[in-house]
């Protein structure tokens, strides 16, 4: 049985990191969503089968965290990456119990999408 394209959400309110993103990501094969709030993707991931999703941290409303946990709870086989432009982010410990590590927080803009798309591969292997 051959498995279909994978599905894939970016979660972020800035247009230009979303589109970069997005056109990557379709160039490797996914079909993407976009969602500018936690609370959109949240509605994404109730309609569709989500395999993976890019999350910014620091959203208007829900922030990415509490996202994450509330996406597992409906998708308990998604994998996140946190995207995110604060420096200084650390995992809270309920975020640490998803699977998020250092090596799943990426700094934007990430220059090279190929080690956001490998960080989200990486979780496969875990």
């Amino acid at each position: 049985m051959t498995a279909g394209p994978r599905h894939f959400l970016i979660l972020d309110d800035e247009e230009s990191i979303r589109q970069s993103i997005a056109a990557y990501m379709e160039d490797e094969g996914y079909i993407v969503f976009q969602a500018t709030s936690g609370e959109q993707a949240l509605a994404i991931i109730r309609s569709h089968r989500i395999d993976e999703a890019v999350v910014d941290i620091r959203l208007p409303g829900m922030d990415g965290n509490t996202f994450m946990i509330e996406a597992r709870k409906i998708l308990p086989d998604i994998k996140f990456v946190v995207h995110t432009g604060s420096t200084d982010y650390t995992p809270p410990d309920a975020v640490k119990a998803l699977g998020i590590t250092a090596k799943k927080v990426m700094i934007k803009p990430a220059g090279d999408l190929k080690i956001l798309k490998n960080a989200l591969t990486d979780q496969y292997e875990g």
